[in-house]
């Protein structure tokens, strides 16, 4: 398990999406090292952590979770707000304070359930996934950053975050998309009693900001900021307002 420690100050935990590493949290060390003591998590399979057996949501949670202080704000993104939410329900005495950046309690749309990815489009990425790697990760980060301004220059800079380390195997990226597909944590989230800030974009198709509002109308202390004009990855797109949120959310004492 690879988690690297950066700067001083009260531990936050920072838990990357599916198919990144912890390098895509380059931003949030530039700015917050000097005033936290950053725990930067590759999950298990991606960046320079090996793939865990058996892989499922609650290994996964228990494996990270062992390498963490006691005591520690989280921020997680994507499937790392999936991993997060996890996380505060099998050891809420270690969190303090949650961020979930496009976070859902359940990735995939069901019967009761239209906040999500429908399962052909989820399919139909999984069976290009294995046929074209390169190709399909570059759709992938397209679709993260759509609508975004200078939007060409991000997905570049993505792309050059990604390659930083050796991508992971597809084995791994398979093994991350199981636990998108099969979990779904709706009826547990009003066990959740942390203060939490939801920041969502507005133009988010993986993660909708109905997800995000869900969640909020559910969570005794969820508050949500939306930053319209952004798609999924919020801290990139549109930093600005994106370190105003979670710089309030994170001082108020």
């Amino acid at each position: 398990m690879h988690i690297k420690k950066i700067g001083q100050g009260k531990d936050l935990v920072l838990i990357h999406g599916w198919g990144m590493h912890s390098g895509i949290w380059e931003p949030i060390i530039d700015k917050f090292s000097n005033e936290y003591t950053l725990h930067l998590v590759d999950i298990p399979g991606m960046g320079k952590s090996h793939v865990i057996e058996p892989y499922d949501l609650n290994h996964v949670v228990e494996v990270i979770s062992e390498s963490l202080p006691t005591s520690f704000d989280i921020l997680g993104w994507s499937l790392g707000g999936l991993i997060t939410l996890k996380m505060s329900l099998m050891y809420p005495e270690k969190i303090h304070r949650m961020v979930l950046v496009g976070g859902t309690p359940c990735f995939i749309n069901q019967i009761d359930w239209s906040h999500g990815v429908d399962i052909r489009d989820f399919n139909d990425f999984a069976n290009k996934l294995f046929k074209n790697y390169k190709s399909t990760m570059m759709n992938f980060y397209t679709l993260q950053l759509m609508h975004s301004k200078n939007s060409k220059l991000l997905i570049k800079k993505l792309k050059q975050i990604d390659e930083v380390e050796n991508p992971p195997d597809v084995k791994s990226l398979q093994l991350g998309l199981d636990i998108l597909l099969k979990n779904d944590l709706r009826d547990d989230i009003d066990k959740i009693h942390h203060q939490t800030l939801l920041i969502t974009g507005g133009m988010d198709r993986l993660t909708p900001k109905s997800a995000s509002m869900w969640l909020e109308s559910h969570m005794k202390k969820g508050q949500l900021k939306v930053i319209e004009g952004a798609s999924h990855i919020p801290f990139l797109s549109h930093p600005d307002e994106f370190f105003r949120h979670l710089d309030q959310f994170l001082l108020a004492a």
